[in-house]
Order: structure tokens, then C-alpha cells, then sequence
């Protein structure tokens, strides 16, 4: 009797080695929003035979935050398909899988795809120091640290660079080393800045066929170390109907004798076709005189000056840096649109006008122009420090000049 209990459990014990079902997926570990292809084994499972429906659980109940489709059967022990993971759940996370097959009772796995703390799976790409900022016209290199990459052991690496989300092909790479220590899978990059390469911060992507793309966000900044600027402009204003010459020093690095801007007038963000530049002519590489025509029909008041150079590389604006005014040899308005006060003057004088005031002239009595003010701003109120222009006293002739057009006017300095 004993012998027959003995076979009957050892040849139970052989059926359950023989039958028994099992299944395993591969890759198992995934995060949060991500799509990718999956592999799953099984053992005993007739996937071919029977109909599969494969579903993934969360505490206890099939969830719709873990899709599996695209389902390919191969042959009864391997079926191929896609696992969409929701963006919305958190990490660490799990779901089980369950295999139902019209064949075989269901299929449980309790480990079927976990979601680890993002941070410990997701490939990411660190800037190193020399990452901060590049000159424009430099030959340099870029050194990059990757996180759950595989940068060393993938065959290749595609290397873009990015600004405001467009490809920028102006950075180009002369030559990518790849190193795996001291640190790594880490990449050095070699660049090459060009000349027009606008500034700015730059974004970049790195892809190969196991990580698929990584961007990172503003890995650096391309920066003119030697700005060419406008410092200064005089004779700033100018009537419809003239051409006016106006003086502009540059900054040190400014190179009006040899390559001279282009200089454009707007008003309300709009290129002014009513103010022509006639001619750049540079006195060195720091002064320029620039000749210009200001039409008849050239719109009143105050203008920003753009600034290019070179064309594509730096852009400067002024703003409210221009003004125009009523005609040339327009006659003077009635003075009593303008009041000028005190008269005689000792340390401040008052000017109200009905209109915007553009210049301030003083001339001596022999009409040689002695000084030249332009309010910073549009005012129609003006008060000017006498004791700070260090005019002599004595008798002058004022002229002032509005939008409307200009008053003159004896003026005693005491």
C-alpha cells in the first residue's frame, strides 16, 4: 500500500513539472508617460493555440494606467507587443500582469512592470564646468555626463543643438570622444562657434538606438565677449524736409572704418522708409559721421534706432534715441504757445510749451550756437541748470523747437 501512495505522488510531482506555467516580460522596469516594446516568455502557455488577452492589475483590479497592445504571437512559448505606462502616475509604482488564454486558466505575474524612482532609469544628460558659455568665432569643447546612459557602448551618438526649439546649424562638431572614466559615459565634444552664431542660450539632443533621444534644456550660453555698441549720439534731432549729419561714437570694439553697420530707424516697431541713411563716413573705428534724409512726409516725433553689426551678428536698439520735428525753415510760432522764464535768468530757467520740446539752442549775439540741449524725454515742461552748463553771463538769443515748430527769443544771463 505504502508503494502505491509513493508512485501516485511521484507521478504527480512529474505532471506538475511537465504542465506547470510560467511567463516573464522583458523589459520589466519602465517610467511614467513612456511607450516602448516588450517581450513575453512563457512556459506551457499555448499562446499560439489558444486566444490571449493580457491585461495589467493594480490592487487586485485590471487598470487602464498600463495598456498592452500591438499584441504579436510568434509561437505558443512568445508573444511580442507595445505597454503604453500613463503619465500621471508616480514613482515607485508596480503593475502585475495577468494572461488569460481560452486554453489555460489565467496567468498571474506579480512583478510585471514596475516604475522604480525615475531618477534611478531615466537617461539623463548633465552639463559639465566648461559648459557655461562659448564666445562666438571659438573653437571649444563641450563636455557632457550622462545619467542611466549609454553613451560609451552604443554604436553611435547624434550630437544637435537647439534654439527656441529650431535646429541650429550655425555650432558645428568637429569630433566626438567618447570616455568611461574618470567619470562616466562621458562626452567630449568638440565645437566650432561660428562667427554668426546669434547669442544666446542653446539647448542639445543626443541620440543612439538604446537611449533613443535625451535633450537637455540651455547646456550653454554663446556670448560676444567683445561687444561693438553705440556710445553716444549727438545731433540727435532733425526736421522733415533735411538731411542732417549725425555723429555716433562707438564702443572700443567698434569698427565703424572697417565694416560699417547698418543703421535703421523704427517708430511703433515699424522700419522707417522716410528716414534714408545717405552715408556712414568713419573718422576711425570708434567715430563715424552718418548723413541722413529726412523726407517731408517722415512721420513727427520720436524714433528707436536698430543698430546691426555686422548684419546677423549683433543688434542693438535705442529707444526713443531720434526725433523728428516740423519741417526745415518752418516759420516761428506764436510765442505765445511758449512760455521761457525767468527772464533775466541766474541759475534755473523754465520753459513751457504747448507742444513736446525737441532742442534748446543758446546763441551769442554774433548767432554762433553756444549750447545744444535735447530733453532725455518727451516733455513739454523743461527746466535747465544754468550754474551747470557754465554759460558766461551776459545776453543771448534761445531758440527753442517743438513739434509744432520753434520760438526765439532774447534771454539776459545774470
Amino acid at each position: 500500500m505504502k508503494t502505491k501512495i509513493t508512485i501516485s505522488m511521484l507521478f504527480m510531482a512529474i505532471s506538475i513539472g511537465l504542465f506547470a506555467q510560467s511567463v516573464t516580460i522583458s523589459p520589466n522596469k519602465s517610467s511614467a508617460g513612456q511607450t516602448f516594446a516588450v517581450t513575453i516568455s512563457g512556459k506551457n502557455t499555448a499562446f499560439l493555440t489558444g486566444v490571449n488577452t493580457i491585461d495589467f492589475v493594480y490592487n487586485s483590479a485590471i487598470t487602464k494606467d498600463a495598456i498592452f497592445s500591438n499584441q504579436n504571437v510568434v509561437n505558443d512559448s512568445l508573444i511580442t507587443g507595445t505597454v503604453s505606462i500613463s503619465s500621471t502616475i508616480p514613482n515607485p509604482y508596480g503593475f502585475s500582469l495577468r494572461i488569460s488564454n481560452t486554453i489555460n486558466p489565467p496567468i498571474n505575474l506579480l512583478s510585471g512592470i514596475s516604475i522604480p524612482d525615475a531618477d534611478t532609469i531615466i537617461p539623463r544628460l548633465y552639463p559639465t564646468d566648461n559648459s557655461r558659455g562659448f564666445n562666438i568665432g571659438q573653437s571649444t569643447y563641450l563636455r557632457i555626463r550622462g545619467k542611466n546612459t549609454h553613451l560609451t557602448t552604443a554604436k553611435n551618438n547624434t550630437i544637435k543643438f537647439y534654439k527656441y526649439g529650431i535646429e541650429n546649424k550655425s555650432i558645428s562638431i568637429s569630433n566626438i570622444r567618447v570616455y568611461s572614466s574618470p567619470y562616466p559615459y562621458e562626452l567630449w565634444i568638440d565645437l566650432i562657434v561660428d562667427i554668426k552664431t546669434k547669442l544666446g542660450f542653446y539647448s542639445m539632443s543626443v541620440e543612439n538606438e538604446i537611449d533613443g533621444i535625451i535633450f537637455k534644456d540651455s547646456i550653454f550660453e554663446v556670448v560676444n565677449p567683445f561687444p561693438m555698441l553705440i556710445n553716444s549720439i549727438d545731433h540727435r534731432y532733425a526736421k522733415r524736409n533735411e538731411v542732417k549729419d549725425v555723429y555716433m561714437a562707438g564702443s572700443p570694439y567698434a569698427k565703424f572704418l572697417t565694416n560699417p553697420p547698418t543703421i535703421l530707424f523704427t517708430k511703433n516697431n515699424i522700419v522707417s522708409k522716410d528716414i534714408e541713411v545717405v552715408s556712414i563716413t568713419a573718422q576711425n573705428d570708434l567715430n563715424a559721421t552718418v548723413r541722413l534724409n529726412v523726407k517731408p512726409t517722415a512721420e513727427m516725433g520720436t524714433y528707436n534706432i536698430a543698430y546691426f553689426y555686422p548684419a546677423d551678428l549683433d543688434t542693438m536698439y535705442l529707444n526713443n534715441y531720434f526725433i523728428i520735428g516740423a519741417a526745415a525753415r518752418t516759420n516761428e510760432i506764436n510765442e505765445n504757445t511758449t512760455k521761457i522764464f525767468p527772464n533775466p535768468a541766474k541759475n534755473l530757467l523754465n520753459i513751457e510749451s504747448n507742444n513736446n520740446i525737441t532742442s534748446v539752442q543758446f546763441f551769442d549775439l554774433m548767432g554762433k550756437e553756444i549750447l545744444s540741449k535735447i530733453p532725455e524725454k518727451q516733455t513739454q515742461n523743461l527746466q535747465i541748470n544754468l550754474s551747470e552748463i557754465l554759460i558766461p553771463r551776459g545776453i543771448y538769443f534761445i531758440k527753442v523747437q517743438s513739434l509744432e515748430g520753434f520760438i526765439t527769443q532774447k534771454l539776459i544771463i545774470e
